[in-house]
């Protein structure tokens, strides 16, 4: 089910493009099993569930879509590496549930260009790629562009051309160096690590309430919690670790409301710091 919150004159809704389930190894890097299991138990093939999170924004007039799961395209590859499993259909499902259709989203933030943000971005119309959301323009780095477009041994499984070369083709793809200001109330930061083109979200509604979308700086909420515990998948982890220790220190500073990309227990909450300079997240209740 997907959640809406309140934020001063705008909203934000979570939404999903279901669950796919990878190793827990992956998910936690070097971290030991016996650690991080106390915390998302895996099955008895030791895969942990990520929710494919997509979070829809409404300010300014707009409707804004942050990232868009892992799309229904044909793909060999990734058939083999996604166990995805969506007992209440995909991402389209879920806007049809709050009655929305593709031609309502304005704007579609994209936080990188992984198989498993970026599906949605296209879809198959009559043997043709198109994209998903016809009125949309779609934000990515120009970092991350270079690095899809370029993928080497590690990151040629991730990165799928269908997902974004149409949208450049179509000309409706926007690359951005560094720091935005997309709307009055929408801006995105670099926040590099998991790929070097990495970009979160924040939401500011009357200059005092605060959304920070993750992406996929930190997957799960332990991630904010702990710095050296940083995914096998991020490509540049040292720097993973340094872009969430700036953010962690502004995440407790503004007491920002947070959206975790793939964590199934806590989607949102806060993150606080005690008197001994150690922080903890608080799922919203």
């Amino acid at each position: 089910m997907a959640r809406t919150v309140e934020l001063g004159e705008a909203r934000i809704t979570l939404l999903s493009d279901g669950v796919s389930y990878w190793d827990g190894g992956g998910a936690f890097g070097l971290v030991g099993r016996n650690k991080w299991a106390k915390l998302l138990p895996p099955d008895e093939n030791n895969l942990v569930p990520q929710d494919l999170r997509s979070v829809l924004i409404e300010a300014d007039g707009l409707r804004i879509l942050v990232d868009c799961g892992v799309g229904d395209k044909p793909n060999d590859v990734r058939a083999t590496q996604y166990d995805v499993r969506r007992p209440q259909g995909t991402l389209l499902d879920d806007l049809a549930r709050h009655n929305l259709s593709p031609e309502d989203i304005d704007l579609v933030i994209l936080t990188h260009l992984h198989g498993d943000h970026c599906g949605w971005a296209t879809r198959l119309v009559a043997d043709r790629v198109v994209p998903t959301f016809p009125r949309a323009r779609y934000v990515v780095q120009r970092q991350e562009l270079y690095d899809a477009m370029h993928p080497n041994e590690r990151t040629r499984n991730t990165y799928f051309a269908e997902n974004f070369v149409p949208l450049l083709e179509q000309g409706v793809l926007v690359l951005l160096d560094g720091e935005a200001q997309l709307t009055p109330s929408v801006r995105v930061v670099p926040t590099p690590g998991h790929t070097a083109g990495h970009q979160s979200v924040i939401l500011s509604s009357e200059g005092a309430l605060f959304c920070f979308l993750t992406g996929d700086l930190a997957p799960y909420a332990i991630h904010l919690e702990r710095l050296p515990w940083v995914p096998a998948y991020d490509v540049l982890p040292m720097l993973t670790i340094e872009t969430r220790r700036r953010w962690q220190v502004w995440l407790a500073q503004h007491n920002a409301l947070v959206a975790n990309s793939h964590d199934v227990l806590a989607p949102l909450g806060k993150l606080v710091r005690n008197d001994k300079g150690l922080f903890s997240f608080l799922p919203l209740s």
